[in-house]
Formats: C-alpha cells, sequence, structure tokens
C-alpha cells in the first residue's frame, strides 16, 4: 500500500511539474494558435519577415502566437511599417489558425512629428540646453497667423518634440521658441523678447524651414498619431472647480511608456480643452490618466501642489480604474480621425 501512495505521490509531482502535457491534457486548457506565415505588399511582393500581435502578445512570421480560444484583432506588420488590421480572427480550442497572404498597405500617416535638437537645429546651437526650461512650435504649419504655440516634450535624449495634424501643403514655414532657466529654480527667465528666444531657421537658405525642407533634413518625419482631450470640466468625474487657473497639463501611462514615466505636455485650446497628440498603438487595453498644475495667483508660475507628481485628473467613472485605449475612444477622449 505505502509503494502505491508513494507512486501516486509521484505521479501527482510530475503532473504539476510538466503543466499535463505529457499526459495528452494540455489541448483541454482552452487555448489555440495563431501563425502567420507570410504576407504580400500591394505589388504582390511576398514578404517573410514581420510581427504579428494580438491581445498584447507578438510573434514572428511562422511562429506560433498561442491564445486563448476567442476572438481578436490581429495587427500584422513587415519590417518597413506596411500594416494589415485584422478583425474578428477567431482562435478554437486545440487548433492552429493559419493566416496565410495577408495583405499588407502602407500606413495611412496623419500626423506630423517635429523634433528640436538644442545642439544642431539651425545653425544657432544653445549653449547649455540643459538650461531650456520650454520650448514651443510655432508656424503655419498650426496657425495661419503663427498665433498658436504648441507645447513640446523633452525627450531622454536631450531633443523635444510634438506631434500635430498632418499638413497637405509642405511649403508651409515654422519654426521654434524656447525659454531658459538659467538659475535652476524651475522657473524659465524673462528674456529679451516676450516671444521667447528664437531657435534659427534654415542655414541652408537663411529663411524659415518649411516641411519639406525639414522633412529632408530628419527635423520632420510622418506619423500615425491618437490625439488625446482634456476636458477640465467633464474628465473623469472629478471635475476642476477653476479651470481658467490650470497652467499644465500632461499625460502618462502605458501608452507612451511602460512604467509611466513619460510626461507628454498638452497644449491649451481655444474652447478651454487641452490636447496632445501621441504615436498611436495596437494594444487597446493600455492605461493612461492626466496630471495638471494650478496658478492660483496669476503669475504665470505653476503652484507646488501636495502630490510633486501634481493634481491627478480621475480616471473612468463608469469603472473606477484608469481610462485604457479603448474606452477612452468610446467616450470622445480619444480622437484617431483628426
Amino acid at each position: 500500500m505505502k509503494r502505491v501512495i508513494s507512486l501516486l505521490l509521484i505521479l501527482s509531482l510530475v503532473f504539476l511539474i510538466t503543466g499535463c502535457e505529457n499526459f495528452g491534457l494540455n489541448d483541454e486548457k482552452g487555448f489555440g494558435k495563431l501563425v502567420v506565415s507570410k504576407a504580400l505588399l500591394e505589388d504582390g511582393t511576398e514578404v517573410r519577415e514581420g510581427t504579428v500581435k494580438a491581445a498584447g502578445k507578438e510573434a514572428g512570421f511562422g511562429e506560433e502566437l498561442v491564445l486563448a480560444s476567442g476572438v481578436y484583432d490581429v495587427v500584422v506588420t513587415d519590417n518597413s511599417g506596411n500594416v494589415a488590421r485584422l478583425k474578428g480572427i477567431i482562435i478554437k480550442v486545440a487548433e492552429t489558425t493559419i493566416l496565410d497572404n495577408v495583405k499588407l498597405a502602407k500606413p495611412l500617416y496623419n500626423a506630423l512629428r517635429f523634433t528640436f535638437d538644442p545642439a544642431t537645429f539651425g545653425g544657432n546651437t544653445v549653449a547649455n540646453p540643459e538650461q531650456i526650461n520650454e520650448v514651443y512650435l510655432k508656424g503655419e504649419v498650426n496657425s495661419a497667423d503663427w498665433s498658436r504655440l504648441e507645447v513640446m516634450s523633452r525627450n531622454e535624449d536631450g531633443t523635444w518634440s510634438v506631434i500635430i495634424p498632418a499638413v497637405m501643403d509642405e511649403s508651409l514655414e515654422f519654426g521654434f521658441v524656447y525659454w531658459l532657466d538659467t538659475d535652476g529654480d524651475g522657473v524659465s527667465d524673462d528674456p529679451a523678447d516676450e516671444w521667447g528666444h528664437w531657435a534659427g531657421g534654415n542655414p541652408a537658405t537663411g529663411g524659415n524651414y518649411t516641411v519639406e525642407k525639414a522633412k529632408a533634413d530628419g527635423i520632420v518625419e510622418d506619423v500615425v498619431g491618437m490625439k488625446l482631450i482634456f476636458d477640465p470640466e467633464t474628465f473623469g468625474g472629478n471635475t476642476v472647480e477653476n479651470p481658467g487657473q490650470i497652467n499644465e497639463v500632461y499625460v502618462k501611462g502605458s501608452i507612451t511608456s511602460d512604467d509611466w514615466s513619460r510626461l507628454d505636455a498638452l497644449t491649451k485650446n481655444e474652447d478651454g480643452t487641452w490636447s496632445v497628440i501621441v504615436p498611436a498603438v495596437d494594444d487597446y487595453t493600455l492605461e493612461f490618466g492626466f496630471v495638471y498644475w494650478l496658478d492660483t495667483d496669476g503669475d504665470g508660475v505653476s503652484d507646488e501642489p501636495a502630490d510633486e507628481w501634481g493634481h491627478w485628473a480621475g480616471g473612468n467613472p463608469a469603472t473606477g480604474g484608469n481610462y485604457n485605449i479603448e474606452t477612452a475612444i468610446q467616450d470622445g477622449i480619444i480622437i484617431l480621425d483628426f
């Protein structure tokens, strides 16, 4: 009897360690597999290298993507950025779904990313780029009279960037303006010109950069973006009492950085809302939120809130948690067509 009990204990241990695979029960767990063997470009060229993404998982062409049984939206891309978005792909238990000859298309760019490098831009190098406290994009690209200042966000490499809606006319001009903080108190100095320091133009022509010339010089690039809108009077069920006192707004979340560390600055619109365009992502379960700073005394400098990360604007009132991309699109907080 003792031998029988010992044998049963050993078999149970093996059963747990192997995850039932050696007993032919793995298929009963409710999983299936997805494989994209190859794809086709619009001209019929075969593509055998790329990435398949579904439910936050990814695999290469020809590799198995293990998914729980269900219906999925699948994104297929090649190494050149051509893409196919497939909806309603069914994964069945213990079956392998093979997608062959997936038709890829060039991405539909809807936005432009502008990058300001203070070490190289315009032949007017900033002597102490670490002292730059604010940078803005201005020009015909975002307002016919150059009046709108689009807030730029600082990147880890010391450059600054912002994304705006794409323009059809690539002869439109633009420039960058910046403010310094020379004493390190976190408050921008008052420059000689109330419009800030002009960062210079196109050194090849002596004039302003156009979108066309800036693309050639790597300052502007086409991207696919999504627009996030923060309305302080309605967002998250946590209405700001005095929205006119809001001085800064940022978006943070897994949509822009896995650890929520990146802050992308929003620009104030004429209707009192704030908005920013960030690169579009394929995983609609990614979450985000808005943080803001107030200027209650009207001196143009943000107050220091109780939390060093600013005031949290709230989340999705329907769930009590954070908004994700899918629910934000449903509520009109994220716009894909702009």
